[in-house]
């Protein structure tokens, strides 16, 4: 859609915002060029063009989301980082802010959040009925080590937060460290990390166990120092949340043994570790069973037979044959097992083995299960398990 050049900076923001929430948008792309302003939209996972305005318009329009971020108008263009709380047919949803300066004006893009209080369960995050069970059984320990992994971009977050959602109540002390601070949530004390003025994780983390804390969520573990501090506080009685960046649930493990972290350290802390992805789900209005071919069957070692469904595109889902977007979870709990192979200098293919013979589901079965149902197209489960 193609702007005036005398739009007014503040409807035009709103006008993009609210189309971008119509359209169950999860990120909002303000980009200036040579010419013109260029304003995209990331719907299920893929990029389009919502916008066009002419370049005389980048400046105030970039103003007016600096004002509703309350970040600084004033100086020389320079990255920042905020958050708006934006409000569309009385339900208030959170926006979270970059802008970084580029050769024809400062990018913008929103990340639009998920709100956790949709969640009612942990099986409306995607978990199975069996995988919610460990989930919640874990979860609820009073102390411990609690992993989620998976790429940028795969609701990690948004499955930290549901955990600490859950968990969150007046009897309890919860902390936060975060980069950046995406969510807020009452009674719960969150601290964004600032290694400009020494507050790291790993600090961060350090003088937090100081503050008579019961559970802590930790933004990323990316180094020995924050693994390390995360362990003790996991042995010593919190209870801490983290993400860490691996393929998949065992990963998780291999990945802090080779940070340093003694297996008989591991054992003690780390309690369950949980691999996602983000699939695309297939538009139920033009979905169709099909059995495909037995190149196919046996390529992603399905039995020959099996019925699966694919899409057409129509009216409902613009044409695009997929409407939002699902989790596919791992949900690797740490049984005396796979505590017996951690002493063994393990791979990730060992425990990976161990663990299924005592019934984890890896995340290419589970999206092949949520695939036979009809949720997902097999394209869609080879591109997230491949």
């Amino acid at each position: 859609m193609v702007i005036s050049p005398d739009a007014d900076a503040i409807n035009l923001v709103n006008r993009v915002i609210n189309a971008a929430i119509k359209e169950n948008a999860s990120d909002i792309h303000v980009e200036p060029g040579r010419e013109k302003l260029i304003i995209r939209i990331r719907v299920d996972g893929v990029l389009k063009v919502a916008f066009e305005a002419p370049k005389e318009i980048v400046q105030p329009f970039v103003t007016r989301i600096k004002v509703l971020s309350d970040l600084d108008v004033t100086g020389i263009p320079r990255p920042q980082e905020g958050n708006i709380k934006y409000s569309v047919k009385e339900k208030d949803v959170d926006l979270r802010v970059s802008v970084f300066p580029t050769l024809y004006g400062e990018c913008v893009v929103m990340r639009i959040l998920e709100s956790i209080h949709q969640y009612k369960s942990f099986e409306d995050l995607g978990f199975s009925m069996e995988q919610a069970k460990i989930v919640d059984e874990n979860v609820s320990k009073p102390f411990g080590l609690i992993l989620v992994t998976g790429p940028t971009g795969s609701g990690k977050s948004t499955t930290l937060f549901s955990f600490l959602n859950k968990l969150n109540e007046p009897g309890k002390s919860l902390t936060t460290l975060e980069d950046p601070i995406e969510r807020k949530l009452e009674h719960v004390r969150q601290t964004q990390v600032n290694p400009d003025i020494g507050l790291t994780f790993a600090s961060g983390l350090r003088y937090q166990l100081r503050q008579d804390i019961d559970i802590i969520m930790v933004g990323e573990i990316r180094d020995a120092e924050t693994a390390k501090i995360a362990i003790q506080a996991a042995i010593t009685g919190q209870l801490v949340l983290a993400t860490i960046h691996t393929n998949n649930a065992a990963g998780a493990v291999i990945r802090l043994l080779d940070m340093g972290i003694e297996p008989f350290l591991l054992t003690s802390a780390l309690k369950m570790v949980t691999s996602q992805r983000l699939a695309r789900i297939n538009c139920p209005h033009c979905r169709r069973e099909f059995t495909p071919a037995a190149e196919l069957l046996y390529k992603i070692k399905a039995p020959q037979g099996a019925k699966f469904y694919k899409t057409e595109g129509c009216d409902k889902c613009s044409g695009r044959g997929v409407v939002g977007r699902f989790g596919i979870h791992e949900v690797l709990p740490v049984t005396e097992s796979i505590k017996n192979m951690v002493y063994k200098n393990p791979s990730d293919e060992g425990i990976n083995e161990v663990a299924q013979k005592e019934g984890m589901v890896t995340l290419r079965d589970i999206a092949l299960q949520r695939a036979q149902e009809g949720i997902l197209s097999i394209e869609e489960v080879l591109r997230i398990t491949e």
